[in-house]
């Protein structure tokens, strides 16, 4: 693989710094409240050196969404177990116990993690005013983890694990809680002990009541 030079490295440091920086900034103020020029002020250059890398707020804008669908993917990818044919089977012994550590590991990332959290918060305010924004919040947090929990499930329910139902259906019962305790933990941080605890307490309850009795 060939090297960056010196100057090409800098200039990517650069561009990041840029989309890093106006993430934090756009995720506290919103797009429209925060200017180029606040955006460069926190990277420590001027405004007309901030053209250099990007050509308007615009841009950046678009380059933080590029990048979070990017960075949020790659933690799904980490942290939940994959589902192809060449998995098929996978989820044959899966227990509470399993889901349990498997969800809770990636509830904690999408909490704790700084910029992930900064990136849910800045397409909750901005799903109704960019488009592009309110794709991505629906594919990230909606259509994708929708599409993988109903295959799980899906799955688990041809095995005879868990019982009859529609697995979309089976999905959305799964689902909602968890993505109501992530909002609740951006309204109030101090709360995620609490709401880790509330979470592993769903997990077993959900499990209890679809998993197929084996006697």
């Amino acid at each position: 693989m060939k090297k960056l030079s010196k100057e090409a490295t800098i200039i990517k440091n650069t561009k990041e710094r840029i989309w890093r920086e106006a993430l934090t900034l756009f995720s506290e103020h919103g797009y429209d409240g925060v200017s180029v020029k606040e955006i460069a002020q926190a990277v420590g250059i001027k405004d007309s050196s901030l053209y250099n890398h990007y050509k308007s707020k615009q841009e950046i804008f678009d380059t933080i969404l590029i990048e979070a669908a990017e960075i949020l993917n790659e933690a799904n990818d980490t942290y939940l177990l994959p589902l192809t044919l060449e998995t098929e089977g996978l989820y044959v012994d899966i227990s509470a116990e399993d889901l349990t550590e498997m969800f809770v590991d990636a509830f904690t990332f999408y909490l704790t993690d700084e910029t992930a959290a900064k990136i849910r918060k800045l397409l909750v305010s901005e799903q109704h005013i960019q488009k592009f924004a309110g794709d991505l919040y629906n594919e990230l947090f909606f259509d994708s983890p929708m599409h993988y929990l109903t295959s799980l499930f899906n799955e688990l329910i041809q095995q005879g694990t868990f019982i009859k139902a529609d697995p979309y259906t089976t999905a959305m019962h799964f689902y909602a809680p968890l993505h109501f305790l992530i909002r609740r933990c951006d309204i109030r941080p101090d709360l995620v002990q609490e709401n880790l605890a509330y979470l592993e307490n769903h997990i077993q309850q959900f499990d209890q009541i679809y998993r197929v009795d084996p006697k």
